[in-house]
């Protein structure tokens, strides 16, 4: 078989492609069900051309002078190469993109106001929302926040000699900066670099915009001049860089941002255009309106309109039936200006006017386009395969959430997807084009599935869309690096404990409570383990049995003992405070990746003559510091009783170290040395009658039992050794933001 061996950029590594790319663009693959996708819009076949496109332009690096890895036609190149990293299964391509960030020193290209220099934000933008470092966006934030402060009173009209002092005069501007405003008010929460880039994009949009081509000039020269047919000059990559500007400000702009519509007008209007002059090749041309002049396909405009309405699509701005022959026809033609060893070919060269075009002709802003292109056209291909559904997520709340758990109702699904189960079912990202992971939950260990659950990030007010899926044949689901679970320890004294990611804990069993001497305990207080690494450590430390002392992964250093711990909870009558004994009982009900469930059950106990017992359910997501505690209580005679729910403190002189919001408490412990500083905090539905006080060495709160006698409220803990909360205010920070999410429930919606 024909082999290319495409090397690892920066790795001593080589990549072997089993498929060649002339074989790929004649095989025959067919499509699942009744749907009939080309050959070439296999998603295998998608990944296949993405990754010789990709490996050939890192190892064929640009070596002109003028072009620095800072300026716009890198910076296309690099939001590209962003998005197929997101969408494929190696991390060279990420690792490629962070070396990049870290030699520039995540600085712009030099010039203050100038559009071209700030489009690598794009890619500082994403890796920061991985990695959260700000170091990623300092040199952006620094210079965006100078731009607010001293804007650009430059006129739009082109004049010969402009560099700095410049506003978004020509409309491939509109690719270049405007998503970087957007996406940086996204990742901060701050709305004056959205609303200053919406100032702008309406004046370049009045002033360049065609209201009845509904196309742009690309600058004030072009009003005048006509096209050898006598019709206005439009340049294909010039409104090939405005709608895919469109797409990615949309992409980031809330939900009900007040000119949303405006951009989802002008949007669909370019779409619609575009759409009725593509050339039966699929292809677009140099100039839009006389194809005539210029008959050579072209490949960076032609993959910045698929990309932009393939997007569309997936998004479900655009009409599937009558835009996805467009994007068909276009994907399938792009395809073949690949040449075998991965090069892309028949694209533009550089200029403010087209140019005689070849197909050996490439460069780093047509990778880009085709690479954006490719990860739309991706999606595409893997929801249009199988059976699937719509669904949209909208972040009602002005905070972020991050590592959110999205519950959908199994029944629904089932009634849209009769074939779906457990074992074939799957969540697309439609910002990535990645599955998920995901999980099925019943109520009960042995019973009916009931949910199944994912994780996303959210900004504040965003929207973002998925699709649940038939998992396609020959598509892997992803596998859990990472996971929240549960054990029981026998040959710890019944120990149970429970971790995800962030955090560990554990309860106290019956046997450690029967034991003799020092080794017996009674309590029902809530342990913690604190824990810098995101991998499973239960096991490996309850089997070294050494894990008071850290030795690189945390350990444990909190002290329980017959208090509440963190978040333990008793029945409070007459001013004090009467406690069950250990768990008796225990049962897993679901073990991960993303969600543990288990009960204990307490045997019942006198509380001032009031017969108790308890079932407490406890829930830990992945990403969470929280658990959901929910105690169902059973009580003699139907009293009514109140609860107590607390955190120990270490020194109750240091009330000082104790946080207090409308439903949520935070702690901040007294630093151990060597050990560092937890962090405790309790949460509590706003709706629930509740006081918070101190009490019995305690910070906590006094809570009515509901009629019901079912009590849910959240607790956990934090490390400032974790590398996520360095102080208290991190800490208070977290238990402000879990709180207001909570009273604003992601609530998903199926689209018909």
């Amino acid at each position: 078989m024909e082999r290319y061996c495409l090397r690892y950029f920066g790795r001593n590594r080589s990549l072997s492609l089993l498929i060649p790319l002339s074989m790929l663009l004649s095989s025959c693959v067919s499509a699942q069900k009744d749907v009939q996708l080309p050959d070439a819009m296999q998603p295998k076949q998608i990944k296949t051309v993405m990754t010789a496109v990709a490996d050939w332009q890192l190892n064929n690096p640009d070596k002109r002078e003028k072009q620095k890895d800072t300026g716009w036609v890198h910076g296309v190149l690099f939001t590209g190469m962003t998005a197929w990293s997101l969408l494929s299964d190696d991390v060279k391509y990420q690792d490629v993109l962070k070396s990049i960030g870290e030699k520039n020193q995540w600085q712009m290209g030099p010039r203050v106001y100038h559009a071209d220099d700030h489009c690598i934000g794009q890619m500082y933008l994403e890796l920061y929302t991985k990695y959260k470092n700000p170091e990623m966006i300092a040199p952006l934030l620094e210079r965006f926040n100078y731009i607010l402060t001293n804007p650009s009173e430059s006129q739009l009209a082109y004049k010969q000699g402009i560099k700095d002092k410049d506003r978004w005069w020509w409309c491939d501007a509109l690719f270049m900066a405007p998503p970087v405003w957007t996406r940086l008010s996204a990742v901060t929460g701050d709305n004056r670099y959205i609303d200053f880039m919406n100032s702008e994009f309406k004046i370049t949009t009045n002033y360049l915009y065609d209201k009845k081509e509904h196309l742009y000039f690309r600058d004030s020269r072009y009003f005048t001049m006509r096209e050898n047919n006598g019709k206005k000059i439009f340049w294909g990559r010039g409104n090939g860089w405005v709608i895919a500007g469109l797409a990615r400000v949309l992409q980031h702009m809330p939900a009900d941002y007040p000119d949303r519509q405006m951009y989802v007008r002008i949007y669909k209007e370019m779409a619609d255009k575009l759409a009725s002059i593509q050339l039966p090749d699929g292809m677009w041309r140099a100039s839009l309106l006389d194809p005539d002049s210029y008959p050579v396909p072209e490949a960076s405009s032609s993959s910045l309109i698929c990309y932009a309405i393939a997007w569309g699509i997936n998004q479900g701005i655009l009409d599937e039936q009558k835009y996805l022959p467009v994007v068909t026809k276009a994907w399938d033609s792009l395809v073949k200006c690949v040449h075998a060893d991965g090069k892309l070919g028949n694209v533009q060269p550089i200029g403010f006017d087209p140019k005689e075009i070849t197909s050996d002709m490439t460069d780093l802003y047509g990778v880009g386009a085709f690479l954006l292109a490719g990860t739309e056209m991706y999606k595409i291909s893997l929801w249009k395969g199988t059976e699937n559904i719509a669904l949209s997520v909208v972040n009602p709340s002005g905070d972020f959430c991050e590592n959110k758990t999205i519950e959908l109702e199994w029944g629904k699904l089932k009634a849209k997807l009769p074939s779906l189960t457990p074992q074939n079912v799957a969540v697309m990202s439609g910002y990535t084009g990645k599955l998920l992971l995901s999980q099925t939950v019943g109520a009960d260990t042995n019973g009916p599935v009931e949910q199944l659950l994912f994780q996303d990030a959210f900004g504040p007010q965003q929207k973002k869309r998925y699709r649940v899926l038939v998992i396609p044949q020959g598509v892997e689901l992803p596998k859990a690096e990472n996971l929240a679970h549960s054990i029981f320890v026998p040959q710890r004294y019944d120990d149970f404990a429970w971790e995800n990611d962030r955090i560990a804990f554990r309860m106290y069993g019956p046997a450690l409570q029967n034991a003799t001497g020092k080794d017996k305990l009674t309590s029902s207080g809530i342990d913690v383990w604190v824990k810098s690494v995101r991998y499973p450590i239960l096991e490996k430390w309850y089997k070294s049995g050494d894990y008071h002392k850290d030795h690189g992964e945390g350990l444990d250093r909190y002290d329980v003992g017959r208090t509440r711990g963190c978040g333990g909870i008793g029945i409070w009558k007459n001013d004090k405070l009467y406690l069950s004994e250990n768990y008796s009982n225990w049962k897993i009900i679901a073990n991960g990746p993303i969600r543990t469930i288990f009960e204990l059950t307490f045997n019942p106990w006198d509380a001032a003559g009031v017969k108790v017992s308890e079932v407490k359910r406890i829930s830990l997501d992945l990403g969470s510091n929280l658990n959901r505690v929910e105690s169902q209580f059973k009580v003699d005679g139907n009293q009514q009783l109140q609860v107590a729910i607390g955190i120990v403190l270490r020194d109750v002189k240091e009330k000082s170290v104790c946080s207090t919001g409308d439903s949520w408490i935070g702690y901040w412990e007294p630093t151990i040395e060597g050990k560092g500083t937890i962090g405790c905090g309790i949460v509590i539905n706003q709706k629930v009658r509740k006081e918070f006080r101190f009490f019995d060495g305690h910070y906590g709160a006094i809570a009515n039992l509901p009629a019901d006698k079912k009590l849910v409220y959240y607790t956990g803990a934090c490390w400032d050794k974790s590398g996520d909360f360095a102080k208290q205010d991190d800490w208070v920070k977290y238990l402000n933001t879990f709180a207001k999410n909570l009273a604003h429930p992601i609530i998903p919606k199926i689209e018909k």
